[in-house]
């Protein structure tokens, strides 16, 4: 399976929060009974900085996960802390029970400022 893009944006002072159905190349639900979950988000693929994405599985017979991160963390981006607006990179992985890692989506996640 290769890794589907998704983007999103990430309002600061807001609840960011996704479920998302993971499928295989046809199109079936994948069982994740088997499986653990994991997202993160960095400003590049090259830094050592990464916050988490808070992913867990939510079904795991119908393949449903979470990536979530409360507004208590996107308070934390603003322009003048070490987080800056703007454009992050971000993978989501499964991991078997042999601790074999797969990226089952990627993309950009747009961080956007809120007026309240």
């Amino acid at each position: 399976m290769s890794a589907i893009p998704i983007n999103f944006t990430i309002f600061k002072n807001t609840d960011f929060s996704v479920s998302i159905n993971i499928r295989n190349s046809d199109n079936t639900l994948i069982d994740l009974s088997t499986y653990t979950v994991e997202a993160k988000m960095a400003r590049n693929y090259t830094t050592t900085s990464k916050i988490n994405l808070n992913a867990q599985v939510i079904n795991a017979t119908t393949g449903l996960i979470q990536i979530s991160l409360p507004d208590v963390t996107t308070n934390l981006v603003t322009g003048t802390d070490s987080l800056k607006l703007g454009r992050y990179v971000y993978d989501i992985m499964l991991i078997d029970s042999s601790s074999i890692k797969e990226k089952v989506i990627t993309g950009v996640i747009e961080v956007q400022p809120s007026v309240t």
